[in-house]
């Protein structure tokens, strides 16, 4: 009776109505619990080496909301329209190549997004980006450099050389695109930060911490990392 009792109470103090709570109760039963895992996601090239440690051994708070899935989603269906796009011009050759790869000693997960046909009849390796009106507008004339650390890690697991990304206005449907290429150098640097983050995760010791946090304002580590 008491936990009854306290239930009617809380839901009189939840403000949402009866839809909002319903569509957020969709998202809430697909919540996945963390997991301890000993490969890197391509994702994760530039990333802070504390938090890819945090995630690695499921320590990482789940503050995954309906919104952000949401988003997520909104993401993933531009993936799907654009490889509808290309399937129109008869030079779509692959969607989501996945691959689990040993590179350098670490195993690295992820798939690229498109690969087409150019016009001199060889492959690239597209990745597509959905962002905002405030991202648009930063990522001329270059590329945003996380997006490129990915597509260059990609690159290197799929045995590409060069590709493009594209960038799509969430808001707009505007575009702006990239040709890039391998760039070794920048490879190492993101591989060399996997293969120290998986020697502390062997020792169990914690990886360094940068000393400025790359994403302080959104990371849910920020109060904990010390």
């Amino acid at each position: 009776m008491v936990k009854k009792g306290l239930a009617n109470i809380l839901s009189k103090l939840d403000e949402r109505d009866w839809f909002q709570i319903l569509i957020d109760e969709i998202f809430e039963q697909e919540k996945r619990p963390s997991r301890v895992i000993d490969y890197f996601y391509a994702s994760w090239a530039g990333d802070c080496p504390r938090a890819i440690q945090y995630n690695m051994n499921g320590l990482m708070p789940d503050d995954f909301d309906a919104q952000g899935r949401r988003r997520m989603d909104n993401g993933n269906y531009m993936h799907t329209r654009y490889g509808d796009y290309f399937k129109g011009t008869k030079r779509l050759i692959d969607e989501e190549p996945v691959f689990k790869k040993e590179l350098d000693g670490v195993f690295v997960s992820g798939r690229g997004d498109l690969i087409v046909k150019s016009d001199v009849d060889s492959k690239t390796l597209i990745e597509l980006k959905s962002i905002n009106d405030r991202k648009f507008k930063l990522i001329l004339p270059d590329p945003d450099e996380g997006d490129y650390l990915q597509w260059n890690l990609c690159a290197k697991a799929l045995g590409f050389l060069s590709g493009i990304i594209l960038y799509e206005n969430k808001n707009t449907q505007e575009i702006k695109y990239h040709h890039v290429t391998f760039d070794e150098k920048r490879y190492k640097i993101v591989i060399d930060d996997f293969i120290m983050i998986d020697k502390h995760n062997k020792l169990g010791t914690l990886a360094p911490r940068p000393e400025k946090c790359p994403n302080s304002f959104f990371c849910p580590m920020k109060k904990t990392c010390k």
